[in-house]
């Protein structure tokens, strides 16, 4: 089963990790008294879902690479689940590339690091990348890296499936 990390990873990359960030907003009461809404942590928009991977780029001084373009189609169907324990479990999508491929298996571990802002991956390679965007539906990170003097920008967006 093709898994969206291992496609990082044979491009040379680190994994793209997922994160999330968590809104507040304050209004206003008619005697000026300040309420928040509560604050929904990352971790309750991310778990319990499946993601399928919409967008993937990678950006250098070289110009911009397509990844998801790159990808066969039975590789852009492929999900991921983030476990509420801090596992990751990749789950083949409705079109396995090889039918002998399991439906699911292991894909390391993740968390969420500064108040969400940042989103933790470990599947051998640990990976820490900013987290763009996180809503029930959808969510986006950024991975900066440096390889020998190379500056590489991975963008990455997901979709609740």
């Amino acid at each position: 089963m093709y898994k969206f990390i291992e496609t990082m990873k044979t491009v040379k990359f680190l994994a793209i990790a997922l994160a999330a960030l968590s809104m507040s907003f304050s209004a206003c009461k008619k005697e000026e008294e300040k309420t928040e809404t509560p604050k929904v942590a990352g971790s309750t928009l991310l778990t319990g879902k499946d993601w399928r991977v919409s967008a993937l780029t990678i950006v250098s001084a070289g110009g911009t690479i397509d990844v998801l373009a790159a990808m066969q189609a039975c590789e852009k169907d492929d999900l991921q689940e983030f476990m509420a324990n801090g596992n990751i479990v990749n789950k083949a999508g409705a079109t396995k590339c090889d039918p002998a491929d399991p439906d699911t298996e292991p894909g390391g571990t993740w968390a969420f690091l500064d108040n969400d802002t940042k989103f933790r991956v470990i599947d051998g390679d640990t990976s820490i990348a900013e987290v763009v965007e996180l809503t029930a539906t959808k969510f986006r990170v950024k991975l900066v890296e440096n390889d020998n003097g190379t500056v590489y920008t991975t963008n990455a967006t997901f979709v609740k499936n």
